[in-house]
């Protein structure tokens, strides 16, 4: 299915820059399954549990440093007319970005410490992870490239970086080496990428020393994308908030049962941005001087997102029992009943990527912040309802009924978003394929 009119230099470039991407996606998507698993063997549901707490920390703090930019800042430098306007941006949010880095990194650091004093190892993960993170400032560098279509020249190093990191990982497995050295990969992993970024812009004949902090710029990013902020912490809060309250009010073993489960459900979430990010940028083209090209591609974009969220959902539900005993073992079968159900949070995840990158070119990023608090609200009361009677599984509903609400209700609630819901609700249930195949009929008529 085209998104783009075939043939044109837009349509080509975006999907070579999709290619790109997805042999990026692919091999990662690969390495988290094959590497993955033998850490995760390795470790143990235990070991696993715990190293997943510290992963899970380590998120709802590092989300606040993006502070929101990415979507923003891939817009701005896909519009920007001249160099000088794109270094503005690139040398304001790089500045942003780690200013938020090293505020978050202290406050991951006085979290871990406050309230885990006696699990050193788990304190020491969410430190290493932290100061790692304050050089994804780095991460301006993708966006740049993210708007101009050319994924490509950030793909090689990723890969590199990540077949390095996951052959580190099986040494580390055969080395038999301890939780903590699990951190210390992870962490230098992303330090390496981001310096990567880095070189790549400057290979690509770019200056980042002419980069400049703008003031003005600071404050126009920071007006538009604190709705942006909260709303993505938020989401991290309904996304992972859920292994922090396993991790309180049940076991570690608990804790590693439900984040294998959740590393099957969440390998495919990487293919909404995959697209989105690519199709996004020429799609926004289209907004003011076409809006009927605009609305009939961004459709066709949500329901090839829906049903290949579908197929994947159905699959995972019929074979998951088989997929984690032949890649965790047996010691992870009540992570089969948890599973059945996260896979199902696919659909709306993958919906929900798109329409949060509508909600900013249609200026509704308030809105995006109320599903986002709904969502937060709904994801903690209903894991500490949930989680003591019902333990993974409990947490795992919790997470579906969330993401439901947060990624396809909450459009229903507000008359700005409800066209975003007729949307959504055409690709969840195949009815744009009716559309798909009547515009087919009338341009064969014609």
């Amino acid at each position: 299915m085209k998104i783009f009119s075939r043939g044109g230099k837009g349509f080509w470039e975006t999907v070579h820059n999709i290619g790109w991407t997805s042999v990026s996606r692919v091999i990662r998507m690969g390495g988290s399954l094959v590497v993955g698993t033998l850490v995760v063997r390795y470790l143990g549901p235990d070991r696993y549990g715990s190293f997943s707490y510290a992963l899970a920390v380590y998120g709802l703090f590092n989300v606040v440093s993006n502070l929101g930019l990415d979507y923003l800042v891939v817009s701005d430098i896909a519009l920007s007319k001249d160099t000088e306007s794109e270094e503005h941006v690139l040398g304001t949010s790089l500045v942003l970005k780690v200013a938020a880095s090293v505020v978050t990194t202290l406050a991951a650091i006085i979290y871990a410490w406050v309230t885990h004093p006696d699990q050193m190892t788990v304190l020491y993960i969410i430190a290493m992870l932290s100061v790692a993170s304050i050089f994804q400032g780095f991460d301006v560098v993708d966006y740049f490239f993210q708007a101009k279509t050319r994924s490509r020249m950030i793909v090689i190093p990723q890969v590199i970086i990540f077949i390095l990191s996951n052959l580190a990982r099986v040494v580390a497995v055969f080395a038999k080496c301890s939780v903590l050295m699990f951190g210390v990969i992870y962490s230098l992993e992303i330090f390496f990428t981001e310096i990567s970024y880095a070189f790549v812009y400057w290979l690509h004949q770019r200056n980042l020393f002419r980069w400049k902090f703008h003031w003005q710029k600071a404050v126009s990013l920071l007006r538009a994308s604190w709705p942006l902020l909260i709303a993505s912490l938020l989401v991290i809060v309904y996304m992972r908030t859920d292994q922090v309250i396993l991790g309180q009010l049940s076991t570690n073993r608990v804790v590693g049962e439900y984040s294998a489960a959740s590393k099957l459900s969440e390998i495919w979430y990487t293919i909404p941005s995959l697209i989105c990010s690519s199709v996004m940028p020429r799609l926004l083209r289209h907004k003011t001087s076409t809006p009927e090209v605009y609305y009939s591609r961004l459709q066709r974009l949500y329901g090839i997102m829906a049903t290949f969220s579908i197929v994947i959902a159905v699959a995972m539900t019929f074979l998951g029992r088989y997929t984690i005993l032949l890649l965790f073992g047996s010691a992870y079968i009540p992570s089969v009943n948890i599973l059945s159900v996260l896979v199902w949070t696919g659909p709306f995840v993958f919906v929900g990527v798109a329409s949060g990158m509508q909600l900013i070119h249609e200026d509704l990023t308030k809105l995006s912040l109320q599903r986002s608090i709904a969502g937060a609200i709904c994801n903690v009361v209903l894991n500490y309802l949930l989680v003591p009677r019902f333990g993974g599984v409990g947490s795992a509903t919790a997470t579906l009924i969330t993401q439901i609400l947060a990624s396809y209700v909450m459009d229903a609630v507000n008359k700005e978003t409800r066209h975003i819901f007729r949307m959504k609700t055409k690709a969840l249930t195949g009815l744009w394929l009716l559309d798909e195949r009547r515009k087919t009929l009338s341009a064969g008529a014609a």
